[in-house]
């Protein structure tokens, strides 16, 4: 009888960590551009992939832990009127790891802030028709921040947007700068800046 108990005792931690703890799986789109380049405008396409774990701190706030492929770049596709104009391409491929804390309004609405830890793929750059052409170093491990918004369509789905802008800059860069590279927080350089619109999968209702 002691070791049932012993037993029982045992196991309701775990159970309640259980029933703190939630995971899911996510996916979306997104638009991006590069801070810092030649160009502007949110031309680059790109998508994002993985998943999360979440710690319920109380009935409306909590902490996410995500793992995702993303991404990232700038696009400008030339003008076909204007023959000394060139298609530019830069495709970055990272896994992002986002922190972020998470606070909901009601049923079906809620915000969320952090950091996300960048670590690089790999990537490709195209200018005038030349790839890899001479440029600056790109990092591989960079720093992002994260600020969002979420509906609920129902307790295991909802839709994110988000804004993703990088922290520091995505290449390692030092004086003199080029004319276009602009100087956020610490230092000169370029910044990944992105739009995202995706879906997210609960595997436990969020009343739970």
């Amino acid at each position: 009888m002691k070791k049932i108990v012993l037993f029982i005792l045992m196991c309701c931690p775990l159970t309640a960590l259980t029933q703190t703890f939630n995971g899911g799986i996510m996916a979306g789109g997104l638009v991006s551009q590069i801070d810092g380049d030649t160009w502007v405008g949110y031309h680059k396409v790109g998508y994002l992939a993985g998943a999360f774990v979440s710690l319920k701190l109380s009935p409306h706030s909590s902490f996410q832990l995500e793992m995702e492929y993303i991404q990232k770049g700038s696009r400008h596709n030339p003008d076909p009127e204007n023959i000394s104009d060139q298609l530019y391409l830069f495709r970055l491929h990272y896994l992002e790891i986002p922190v972020l804390y998470q606070f909901s309004f009601g049923n079906r609405f809620s915000v969320e802030a952090g950091p996300a830890l960048d670590v690089l793929l790999g990537y490709h750059e195209e200018q005038d028709g030349i790839s890899d052409p001479p440029t600056e170093p790109v990092r591989n491990v960079t720093l992002s921040g994260i600020l969002g918004a979420a509906v609920f369509i129902t307790d295991h789905l909802k839709v994110n947007l988000r804004l993703n802008y990088s922290l520091i800059s995505l290449r390692n860069s030092s004086a003199p700068y080029p004319q276009s590279y602009r100087k956020i927080f610490f230092e000169y350089g370029q910044y990944n800046n992105v739009i995202s619109l995706s879906l997210s999968w609960s595997f436990k209702s969020k009343d739970q």
